[in-house]
């Protein structure tokens, strides 16, 4: 018997078909899982927005910003800053695609 196609697998197939889509969907993503770590490592930490704001030197409406996954106005400097206030490690990395038409997301397989 056949494996019947999931809507992952029809995404999967598309992305791959489409390299624009794939590259606007992977900068979504990665947007979307850095304002996510943010929160994660804010709330583990036992801090407010407004007192993580306090200590990385904005506002809370500036951390509230970073917590959306619209927002792009991220440097290094801020995300070192956000790890230091939470007790955590910055890693930065550049890694090559996967094959063609899977996602590069992990976890996202």
């Amino acid at each position: 018997m056949a494996r019947r196609k999931t809507l992952m697998d029809e995404i999967r197939e598309e992305l791959g078909q489409d390299r624009e889509l794939n590259a606007a969907f992977q900068r979504e993503l990665a947007q979307l899982k850095l304002a996510n770590q943010i929160a994660a490592v804010r709330k583990r930490a036992g801090l407010s927005q407004a007192q993580l704001a306090a200590r990385i030197g904005t506002k809370q409406t500036g951390v509230a910003r970073m917590e959306r996954a619209d927002y792009t106005g991220f440097t290094t400097r801020t995300l070192a800053k956000i790890a230091a206030a939470t007790n955590c490690t910055l890693h930065v990395q550049l890694a090559p695609r996967e094959q063609r038409g899977r996602l590069v997301a992990a976890g996202a397989r």
